[in-house]
């Protein structure tokens, strides 16, 4: 009886620096997170939005001084229809960043670090309609999506490079029509 206190006292301590978006169910350790991607306002997104996931799995590295190295890992995720989500958080993995994409919005992030006594976080992005989306994807979202696809240490597979890569297109080509109207 006096671990479970322990356990649920030491909860409560750890998780009291997370944003109210995110909830969490008691656990061993971090296993899943669940959640959805929805406006700000909480209506359905105008467009499809996709997750980038990053794992960071420590390479125990350290030079004197310094932190420890870690080498991510990336992959896409593909919300439903309604927006929800769920993802496993690899027990190799000691953190994993969740970069939230769509079309005409601005992108988000959040980061989560393992955590013992949680197994199951629960968070709900709400993603802000961009005011000036043109300037937002050729400054912010094209940049960083262009790292999955020139940057190979991510081991991100073809396929979803290749999605990265039209869906970067279409947005591209979005913008090229609207100059010439």
């Amino acid at each position: 009886m006096k671990n479970i206190i322990l356990l649920l006292l030491l909860t409560t301590l750890l998780t009291g620096c997370y944003p109210d978006s995110l909830n969490f169910r008691p656990g061993w350790a971090t296993r899943w997170i669940e959640g959805s991607l929805v406006e700000d306002s909480g209506t359905q997104l105008n467009s499809k939005p996709f997750i980038i996931v990053l794992e960071y799995y420590s390479q125990f590295i350290q030079f004197e001084n310094e932190s420890p190295l870690y080498a991510p890992k990336a992959r896409l995720v593909f919300p439903d229809e309604a927006g929800r989500f769920r993802l496993s958080f690899n027990l190799e993995a000691s953190a994993i960043e969740l970069v939230f994409i769509a079309s005409g919005y601005n992108m988000q992030r959040f980061r989560f670090q393992r955590q013992i006594g949680i197994g199951e976080l629960n968070y709900h992005a709400g993603l802000q309609r961009s005011e000036v989306w043109r300037s937002h994807f050729l400054l912010q979202t094209a940049p960083f999506l262009d790292n999955f696809i020139l940057e190979q240490h991510y081991q991100m597979p073809d396929s979803q490079q290749q999605f990265i890569g039209d869906w970067l297109g279409k947005e591209r080509e979005k913008f090229a029509q609207e100059q010439n109207t």
